[in-house]
């Protein structure tokens, strides 16, 4: 809730000095938009209450990559291995959920992308999970395979922890 009142403070400085000067010229509107896009962005990554947002369909300014898997394990166990996993990857854990079985992690910045969240969440059925993987960009329409290169990372990262 924090980050959320430091968007509407940023928002409503920018608005003032837009109001202020008279008549904006468009490229300065629209260069403020973005930065309020970026800022606010940045200021609600590591909330995994802000998950629905970045994977929306109607988000145009956040590239999502989605995969799910199946594994014959329970969903706490899964849970718990992921959680092994990720302690291990390039990856850095913000929130592990354990009562809805949800993981946020996030990837740093690239030349590829200004960073992306990374969502777990597990669905058991029948004694197997399904466990869905979504990545997400911050601020841009495409990530250029970064998504695609997480999942491959993380997913080759947890066939190894299987073997021997």
């Amino acid at each position: 809730m924090k980050n959320f009142k430091n968007f509407i403070i940023v928002a409503a400085l920018l608005a003032l000095i837009f109001l202020s000067s008279g008549s904006p010229n468009i490229i300065y509107v629209l260069a403020s938009i973005n930065v309020v896009v970026i800022v606010f962005n940045n200021l609600v990554r590591k909330s995994i209450a802000f998950k629905p947002y970045f994977l929306n369909k109607f988000n145009i300014f956040s590239a999502k990559f989605s995969k799910e898997f199946k594994v014959e394990i329970p969903a706490t166990l899964a849970f718990e291995k992921i959680l092994e996993v990720l302690a291990e990857s390039k990856f850095k854990t913000i929130t592990a959920d354990n009562e809805t079985l949800q993981i946020l992690a996030i990837a740093s910045m690239s030349w590829k992308s200004w960073g992306e969240n990374i969502y777990f969440s597990f669905q058991e059925t029948n004694g197997s999970t399904i466990i869905r993987f979504d990545s997400a960009a911050l601020f841009q329409i495409a990530t250029w395979g970064k998504n695609e290169d997480n999942y491959r990372t993380f997913f080759e990262q947890l066939e190894d922890s299987f073997t021997i």
